[in-house]
């Protein structure tokens, strides 16, 4: 299978060197991108080809990655609208754009086409994505595989209803950046009590590794995220005290308004 990625920034680029790290074969991918630098240095990298153009791309992929930003995602389409239509079920496109739904892109190719909807997130960059993957009905199912072999290089890959994207995108695109902060904020009591900020935030980040790891592992025998707070807690100890106070100065609330926001934002931009 060829698979053709529009678009070479750092999520395409994350995807193309997971594939290969995982033992896909890099020179089955093509790449192609508007200022035609960051294209042709990504292929040089996985032993990939540069398509001459987004349209000529699209006459030899069997599958089409479009990278690019949902602002610009149209325009492409319109270059490569006319093959995609004419090569029919031979063709699939994954989306990876935020907001971009599979409706919205139907009707920017005027008809209905193979097409798959993703959200993957930026721990993609690390192998560690969790990403949404959703086709529409005339995908078939050696299409939605291949899309979801490539997808799962860098990461793992969870079936969602389009309609649950909003809420998907909250909890895995934009939840990175929220931990961030979180990690930043540790790194700054560390400093308020004595330690560099460096070593502070290598401490919180390991530490929150570490504790999702074991919720997941948790999770997959039954438990929920109470029943480790109970482990770690101890009567009159420094967690629970630390607990108290952080859901007095609203820690839970400021999340789930968070994750409001961030719903919110996306249904807009539906």
């Amino acid at each position: 299978m060829r698979i053709g990625f529009i678009g070479a920034g750092s999520m395409v680029g994350a995807i193309a060197r997971g594939a290969v790290a995982a033992g896909m074969d890099g020179s089955s991918f093509l790449f192609s991108d508007a200022r035609g630098v960051s294209a042709p240095a990504l292929a040089a990298e996985v032993g990939g080809t540069v398509a001459s153009s987004n349209d000529t791309l699209a006459w030899q992929a069997d599958l089409i990655v479009l990278g690019v930003k949902p602002q610009v995602q149209s325009a492409v389409i319109a270059e490569i609208r006319s093959t995609v239509k004419q090569r029919g079920q031979e063709v699939a496109v994954l989306s990876i754009a935020a907001g971009r739904s599979l409706e919205s892109m139907s009707r920017d190719f005027g008809a209905t086409v193979p097409l798959m909807r993703a959200m993957p997130n930026v721990n993609a960059q690390v192998g560690a994505s969790v990403t949404a993957l959703c086709p529409n009905d005339v995908v078939s199912d050696a299409q939605c595989e291949a899309a979801r072999s490539v997808l799962e290089t860098v990461g793992s890959v969870v079936d969602i209803e389009e309609k649950d994207f909003p809420i998907f995108t909250a909890l895995a695109g934009c939840s990175p950046a929220w931990f961030f902060q979180m990690i930043d904020a540790f790194g700054r009591a560390g400093v308020k009590y004595g330690l560099k900020k460096a070593q502070s935030v290598e401490i919180a980040a390991a530490a929150m590794l570490g504790s999702a790891q074991l919720m997941l592992k948790a999770a997959a025998e039954g438990a929920n995220p109470s029943t480790l707070i109970d482990q770690v807690t101890s009567p009159g100890g420094s967690t629970i005290a630390g607990l108290l106070a952080g859901e007095e100065a609203g820690l839970s609330t400021a999340i789930v308004r968070a994750v409001d926001a961030a719903v919110g934002h996306d249904h807009r931009l539906g």
